[in-house]
């Protein structure tokens, strides 16, 4: 609130009588006008009961001083105000001081728009189930896009975990998808692991390298669903596809036990694309395409999700393309030479952590059943195709 001066009674006089007021020409100074009468409007509408239960909450853990603290909130934008309040309703205080310092946002939809900086260039967003299908089925887009200097935000569905729940071998398979990313943006060096709970209610672990802000991996770890859809007694037989078809009302993720609806994952996806706001989108094929016919279970139930939220308008549909999966190996071969070496040897780097798939170079994994077909293919179908059906 601007405060406005009380003027004594001899200024008041000397205005009226117009001595020492007017120009040097003898005019009389312009008018006051409503830009320089009015007070200036508040940053935000956050109310004081809002701004004190964020001070209360986070000031002792930030070691900001209450009144400090206060003071900030108050002078920052609508949308970084209501990501303050939402970081302190969701125990992610330690997110409001960088909060506080975005004016590049214009509102706010997910904590994902102020905990990731923006990107200089593109951003690539892509959904998919398992640790390795981005690197099968979407490379060499991916690899490709992060040479450009585009941003890439991959969520992943599921553990991995092939029916182990938590294990060596699901936590193995995370570090691979790390080192293929280290690999594909030519570094090496530690990755930083952080909780992330959304607006929809979900939490996730976000990874990130410490070093190269252009790469950020979301892990679910929702139970892997087998390729019959309900073969892994051990966790469960919880399924992607049960949940869509409404045989469970849920899932719980490995990991902490979290309960995960349809609709939770439906307003998951949608707030990721928000919170991003991609130039591009990658995920697999829905259930209800052609070629999804013989897919992993869990591949076309996570295309299936996308697709049900690109149509809700979660997403330019033009933006949107989906990887045919498993029945790739049906259509001719399409990638060949360097850039056939470079994506294989991207995939060993992961597949060096995998002791199911069994190989470490470009060549062992080339030659490896199925994974070798694979490998020379990516056919990525367009929003509105007939393939999609």
């Amino acid at each position: 609130m601007v405060r406005w001066r009380v003027l004594s009674a001899a200024a008041v006089m000397v205005a009226a009588l117009g001595i020492g007021g007017c120009t040097a020409s003898g005019q009389q100074p312009p008018a006051p006008t409503s830009e320089n009468t009015s007070p200036a409007a508040p940053p935000n509408t956050l109310a004081a009961d809002d701004v004190q239960s964020i001070v209360d909450r986070c000031s002792a853990g930030l070691g900001i001083d209450a009144t400090a603290l206060g003071a900030q909130i108050a002078a920052a934008p609508q949308p970084a105000a209501e990501a303050a309040l939402f970081f302190a309703s969701s125990d992610q205080c330690a997110d409001i001081p960088s909060a506080l310092g975005r004016t590049d946002v214009t509102s706010f939809t997910s904590p994902l728009s102020f905990i990731e900086q923006p990107c200089a260039g593109r951003t690539v967003v892509s959904f998919w189930a398992h640790y390795d299908d981005d690197l099968i089925f979407g490379n060499p887009v991916i690899d490709d896009e992060l040479g450009s200097g585009a941003c890439v935000r991959t969520f992943f569905f599921t553990y991995s975990d092939a029916g182990e729940g938590e294990s060596t071998y699901a936590s193995e398979r995370e570090k691979g998808i790390r080192a293929a990313y280290d690999a594909m943006l030519g570094r090496s060096g530690e990755w930083i692991d952080r909780s992330v709970t959304l607006v929809s209610g979900m939490t996730v672990t976000m990874t990130r390298p410490s070093d190269d802000d252009r790469v950020s991996l979301l892990f679910l770890r929702l139970p892997d669903g087998g390729l019959s859809g309900a073969t892994f007694i051990y966790t469960g037989q919880q399924t992607l596809e049960k949940l869509l078809s409404g045989a469970l009302p849920s899932l719980r993720t490995i990991d902490a036990g979290r309960s995960v609806s349809v609709a939770t994952l439906e307003k998951s996806i949608a707030e990721i694309l928000a919170g991003y706001a991609p130039d591009r989108v990658l995920t697999h094929l829905p259930k209800q395409a052609p070629d999804s016919a013989g897919d992993h279970p869990d591949h076309s139930s996570v295309g299936t999700l996308v697709s049900r939220a690109v149509d809700a308008g979660a997403a330019p549909s033009a933006q949107v393309e989906y990887a045919v999966g498993y029945p790739s190996a049906e259509r001719p071969a399409n990638i060949a030479a360097t850039e056939l070496e470079r994506k294989a040897s991207l995939f060993a780097v992961y597949a060096a952590h995998d002791p199911v798939i069994g190989c470490s170079s470009a060549q062992t994994c080339l030659a490896r059943a199925h994974f070798g077909d694979w490998l020379q293919r990516e056919y990525l179908v367009p929003k509105g195709d007939p393939a999609l059906g």
